[in-house]
């Protein structure tokens, strides 16, 4: 099926009921996706929809929607990166088959549905790997005596997470300083790093806080906003 390039349907999700509220997440999706529109021949968005949903969920009324405005215009289904689709890898490759949906990832402009699916088998990987890891610390601290969730273990679980938090620091600190001084916002410095792959000491996405504390923890006393 020929489908014009220049017609989108854009899907923007957030997980919660507060970040759709307050526009948490949503704002980011949408400066990606601009930044993409930008880059295309007279573009057209046929409708802009919000889905607050779990990108795990079983059900997607909001997602099924935007595919049929695709089918219906003739559009492409156009997304900030690929777990706003799904993080169900078994929905993910649904999508991606159906010829009557193309699909673009804003954060990722040049990459075809196959390529995308890939994305999405990796990011999945990562996810798992990360509860592996997660569950082996765990296990790790239990086999050395830790009563995981007893106050009198604080102490020890606190120093546990000060130094692997200073590793942290000592390990991104040169980078994160280099994009500080020339000139970059914390929130930018934050863009960069979640777009490279590189996850916070708690396995997740940087947020300013993360980032600033990185900067402290590395021996400098930087005036930050």
């Amino acid at each position: 099926m020929d489908v014009p390039s220049n017609r989108y349907v854009v899907l923007l999700r957030v997980s919660t009921q507060k970040q759709g509220g307050d526009g948490h997440g949503i704002a980011a999706q949408k400066r990606d996706i601009q930044l993409f529109l930008n880059q295309q021949q007279n573009p057209q968005v046929i409708k802009e929809l919000v889905e607050v949903e779990s990108g795990a969920a079983d059900t997607r009324p909001v997602l099924e929607e935007a595919m049929n405005l695709c089918r219906k215009h003739q559009a492409v289904l156009l997304v900030q990166k690929v777990d706003r689709l799904s993080r169900d890898l078994e929905v993910l490759a649904r999508i991606v088959k159906d010829k009557q949906v193309p699909v673009k990832v804003a954060c990722l402009p040049n990459a075809d549905n196959f390529q995308i699916h890939l994305f999405g088998c990796l990011a999945a990987q990562e996810r798992e790997f990360i509860s592996q890891r997660t569950k082996a610390a765990l296990a790790a601290a239990k086999a050395r005596g830790v009563k995981l969730g007893n106050p009198k273990n604080l102490e020890e679980f606190n120093r546990t997470r000060k130094h692997q938090a200073r590793e942290f620091a000592c390990k991104h600190s040169n980078l994160i300083w280099s994009l500080r001084n020339k000139g970059r916002t914390l929130r930018e410095i934050c863009e960069v790093l979640n777009d490279a792959g590189i996850k916070s000491p708690g396995g997740g996405q940087f947020h300013p806080v993360q980032v600033t504390r990185v900067l402290r923890r590395s021996g400098n006393n930087p005036n930050l906003p």
